[in-house]
């Protein structure tokens, strides 16, 4: 397995050393340095020439893209990403366009980040959007919200079927089938068939 060397530039001084910390137990990735500024930052990257360098968005009184743009003007080997509180699309597009190669978002957990710099080493040429897998998974979860009985109900109910019919033709009791319909407005946070119908529809069930 190829081990990477990763450069750490952040003013949070308790963030940065608890990513550091974390580091240091993992084989496959080694921090080799930090810094609270971009001057600093950038005379260790030139020296250190780690393989790949955290860039916190927002430094001090300036931001992360003054160092992106010394790394990138440099023609400097390395996988530069942007380490960010921000859910900030424009922010996202312009890391991509000078050079960064992933942006990721400091709410992730330690598990998370790992996995993120799993794809990111192993894209080389692509770019690794945490927000965009952060949609994909709350997609993924708002598509799962209802268990598989839950969604059969959903879908009779949508189509008129009364509760008396629903637990007949399911052999169910007529308070399981009413408690069933309750969870799943309840889930669904719906007031209505109508907001079912519209939850069924986005989802691609009807």
């Amino acid at each position: 397995m190829k081990s990477f060397s990763i450069y750490i530039v952040d003013d949070h001084t308790l963030f940065l050393e608890s990513i550091e910390a974390f580091l240091s137990f993992q084989e496959q990735y080694q921090c080799i340095g930090h810094a609270t500024n971009i001057e600093n930052a950038f005379d260790d990257i030139v020296r250190l020439r780690p393989d790949i360098i955290f860039i916190d968005y927002h430094l001090n009184e300036t931001n992360g893209f003054e160092l992106l743009r010394k790394i990138k003007d440099a023609n400097l080997d390395c996988i530069s990403i942007i380490l960010t509180m921000r859910r900030d699309t424009q922010i996202r597009n312009m890391a991509k366009e000078m050079g960064a190669k992933g942006y990721l978002l400091k709410s992730m957990g330690a598990e998370q980040l790992i996995q993120s710099l799993n794809q990111i080493t192993a894209l080389q040429t692509g770019f690794y959007d945490s927000i965009e897998e952060d949609l994909k998974l709350k997609d993924a979860n708002y598509k799962h919200l209802l268990t598989a009985r839950e969604m059969q109900i959903a879908k009779m109910v949508t189509e008129g079927i009364s509760s008396e019919n629903i637990a007949q033709l399911l052999g169910l009791s007529l308070h399981t089938v009413n408690s069933h319909r309750k969870n799943i407005l309840r889930k669904l946070n719906a007031k209505n068939p109508i907001d079912l119908v519209n939850y069924l529809r986005e989802i691609g069930e009807i």
